[in-house]
């Protein structure tokens, strides 16, 4: 048989792409090398997020999509798919100088962004799949050989497809040359826990707009972080995310790594003091990876399979939703993808200032709060360009001023410059008063 395409990977990326192609007339098969339902990292969204998967919907004609864009309609509307509050961002230093950071997002919890609960959220996408009467054929590892119609081999079987997708988290099934080409150099300890206490409930500050557990939460340590994700069924995501200088890789098992690490911070242990796990923690090498190339004539890559950063600023989902939205329209306009892949790349490039540019600072919190102001500059800036105009770029990438300051500061802070208020140079994108001293790093939503 012969496909128009065929998606590799059924994560929610892989399943939005695969759906939107069959709304509009396309003859669709979609591969996953495993089934649903299943662990996945990628679970804080963003106002970003949000606003592209409203916009999908729309355009698409994707209603069921629609009520996931905040926490408030999702609770509503899909009550049994998991789901946790994200009100913001929460900072909380574990370094002798101390200090905290709140960034609000959003108004309320009606319109609260969400943590996805991967598991149940990429199963239910995957069910729309199989109710598109779209075939999703899981359980195999497919060879492709690429020509002008890629032929996929799986299971003893073959079939036609002019197009593929590789929606993949970077297994690279179209073989793509890699590049080390990356500042950032982390490695990842993480898992599911239930029964995590609330950071809130144990440290109060009714100086805090929002509640820290309703956040994407994370202790700055030594040459690191933590991240900590609540969803309402009582489990908690959380993870080290450790700066490879700092913190090379160890001979410990996973569990050895953990309890050397809480025992490091004894205000983060006491969050998990009464905790059980839930999935087997997950120890990394390091995470960053990049392909060489992103896309074809007849072929292309989301940013899971394109390329790992570090979820520092929870970027991945928002900008896998600015790439369908790319790439899908290229796709089905037969357009060609020399822009798509540019776009993907600079994008990436800009994530790995932002975030290399955040550990170099980490070491002193004074410098971190301030140079954090650049991306959360650029993501507001972008956000209310996308309301307001219905279109915009990713993180104010194609500014090419933005682009020059970010990667100044971002160079001074790896040298471990100290990184001064940047209220003058973030001005043009500033719309919310970042930078503003008398808030005290606690920025209710504007």
């Amino acid at each position: 048989m012969t496909y128009d395409l065929a998606v590799l990977g059924s994560g929610f990326g892989g399943s939005l792409c695969a759906l939107i192609a069959k709304k509009q007339g396309k003859n669709v098969i979609l591969f996953d090398k495993s089934t649903h339902p299943r662990f996945a990292i990628g679970e804080s969204s963003t106002p970003q997020a949000d606003l592209m998967l409203a916009q999908l919907a729309d355009t698409y004609e994707l209603e069921y999509l629609k009520p996931f864009a905040s926490y408030g309609s999702w609770k509503r509307n899909y009550p049994d798919i998991p789901c946790g509050p994200k009100r913001g961002f929460s900072y909380f230093n574990h370094q002798p100088d101390g200090g905290e950071l709140l960034v609000a997002a959003n108004m309320d919890l009606e319109h609260a962004d969400t943590h996805w609960y991967r598991s149940s959220f990429d199963t239910f996408l995957a069910a729309e799949v199989r109710n598109a009467e779209i075939p999703l054929i899981e359980n195999v590892e497919v060879n492709v050989v690429q020509s002008d119609d890629h032929c996929i081999q799986f299971n003893n079987e073959s079939i036609e497809a002019n197009f593929v997708i590789d929606a993949t988290g970077g297994s690279n099934p179209l073989n793509i040359e890699q590049s080390q080409n990356i500042h950032t150099n982390t490695r990842a300890l993480f898992a599911h826990f239930g029964g995590v206490a609330h950071w809130g409930d144990l440290h109060p500050n009714d100086k805090h707009p929002f509640q820290s557990h309703h956040s994407a939460l994370h202790h700055i340590i030594e040459g690191g972080w933590m991240y900590v994700l609540h969803f309402d069924n009582g489990v908690t995501s959380a993870g080290f995310v450790l700066d490879i200088e700092h913190h090379p890789i160890t001979e410990e098992t996973p569990e050895e790594e953990w309890e050397r690490l809480l025992g490091l911070y004894p205000d983060i242990a006491s969050q998990f003091k009464q905790s059980t796990q839930k999935t087997p923690l997950v120890k990394t090498t390091r995470m960053q990876r990049k392909s060489v190339r992103c896309a074809g004539s007849n072929w292309a890559m989301l940013p899971s399979a394109a390329y790992l950063i570090d979820p520092l600023h929870s970027t991945g989902n928002a900008h896998t939703l600015f790439c369908i939205e790319r790439l899908m329209h290229a796709f089905l306009n037969q357009e060609p993808l020399d822009r798509y892949e540019q776009l993907l790349f600079s994008e990436c490039s800009l994530i790995d200032e932002l975030v290399s540019g955040s550990y170099g600072a980490m070491r002193h919190f004074d410098s971190f709060v301030n140079f954090t102001m650049l991306y959360f500059a650029g993501a507001d800036f972008s956000e209310r360009k996308r309301m307001e105009e219905g279109h915009s770029h990713f993180l104010n990438s194609q500014d090419e001023q933005y682009r020059a300051v970010v990667s100044h500061w971002a160079h001074e802070a790896r040298l471990g410059q100290p990184i001064p208020n940047l209220k003058d140079e973030i001005a043009p994108w500033n719309c919310v008063g970042l930078c503003d001293e008398s808030k005290q790093n606690m920025y209710d939503y504007a």
